[in-house]
């Protein structure tokens, strides 16, 4: 059954492959299963058994404050952050229209900020036609949103019950397939007993039949979820469901597939801090508070802007340290100047934490430079 090689190869192969992305910007993935893990990259992967979910958050690409919004966002989890090529303020009185289109989030005709989902053109439309009296609640409120780890993990245990039969079949096929697959090298490398190769080839087309009744069952039962598991973004999964109806190797990745679009956009912080338990999500916590005590960039930035940005930094850190003592993270701790790593150095930068010796007074970023901690 050597033909069959080819054949195996290539199923592996797109299988590792499916749900592979390329993202536009730096962006965090969380995939989990008992223990869930993190990264922040371009690069997004799922997970590679069908009891995998994952979760994809972007940072927020805008500040806004009852004065007004800007394209330039603060409190970023991840590192190197990305500003805008250029710095838009408009104040609410000004905002007159506000559409979404080809991945941008455009105001008044002109692009504003990248669609990551934290604000739909609908939000910001009401927003600006609000009272001015009711514009800092409205924003207050949305800054809450985006800070809900709690209302993460419930979606994650509804995901999880709703996809538990979907989860069986793919492992069922999955355990079949790698059988398969391991005869097949076998039998390729001579080391299948001419009895025991007899056996497989009668029962082959049983076997056959037997994949792909479960590959059809668990197409329907993950289309049957989807009408309870209501997306809060633009619904994609049937197309991907039609897709995995086609493609078997995509159809192994089934309650992954099923969770795009279900999870909310939210602050990274709030996504590591509802499934990370490691280090990841303390270096995104340090990462956050440090943009938010000492940004970088934004100098000559409009007056309105700088302003916008001011309101929105000093309202999102209270925010933040208050989620972070919830979850049983000092933000003072996280913040504490470091010891010196050699006797020349006597001051080091609060954002990266580099040291540096007597004569400088900012680091290369112009972040004026900390006191170390006594030795």
């Amino acid at each position: 059954m050597s033909e069959w090689a080819s054949f195996i190869a290539v199923f592996w192969l797109l299988w590792a492959a499916d749900g592979l992305r390329i993202a536009r910007r730096r962006s965090f993935t969380v995939v989990g299963w008992r223990r869930a893990r993190a990264w922040f990259a371009r690069l997004s992967l799922p997970g590679a058994l069908p009891v995998s979910w994952r979760v994809t958050a972007e940072d927020v690409p805008v500040s806004m404050a009852p004065q007004g919004l800007c394209n330039r966002g603060t409190g970023e989890a991840g590192r190197p952050g990305e500003a805008p090529p250029v710095a838009r303020a408009w104040a609410w009185d000004e905002v007159r229209e506000a559409v979404v289109a080809d991945g941008w989030l455009m105001i008044n005709g002109v692009r504003f900020c990248p669609d990551t989902g934290h604000l739909g053109a609908a939000e910001l439309l009401a927003i600006a036609r609000a009272a001015p009296a009711a514009r800092e609640a409205r924003v207050r409120q949305m800054m809450r949103r985006w800070l809900l780890p709690a209302h993460l993990r419930r979606r994650r245990r509804v995901l999880i019950g709703r996809t538990r039969a979907v989860v069986v079949m793919n492992g069922a096929s999955l355990a079949g397939l790698s059988a398969l697959s391991v005869y097949v090298v076998a039998d390729a490398a001579a080391q299948v007993p001419e009895r025991v190769g007899g056996m497989v080839v009668t029962a082959l087309p049983w076997v056959l039949l037997a994949l792909a009744g479960l590959h059809f069952s668990a197409v329907i039962a993950a289309w049957r979820a989807t009408r309870r598991l209501r997306p809060v973004g633009p619904e994609k999964r049937g197309l991907n469901l039609f897709t995995a109806l086609l493609m078997p190797p995509q159809a192994l990745k089934l309650r992954a597939l099923v969770g795009e679009g279900f999870f909310p956009a939210q602050h990274p912080l709030a996504v590591l801090l509802a499934f990370e338990t490691g280090a990841a999500r303390r270096e995104a916590a340090f990462h956050t508070l440090a943009d938010l005590r000492w940004p970088v960039g934004g100098a000559g930035d409009p007056p309105l802007a700088r302003e916008i940005v001011a309101w929105y930094r000093g309202a999102l850190r209270a925010e933040i340290e208050s989620r972070l003592r919830a979850a049983g993270l000092d933000p003072e701790e996280l913040l504490a100047a470091p010891k010196a790593d050699g006797p020349a150095s006597c001051a080091y930068c609060p954002r990266c934490g580099d040291q540096f010796v007597a004569g400088r007074r900012v680091c290369p970023q112009g972040v004026e430079l900390q006191a170390l901690a006594p030795r």
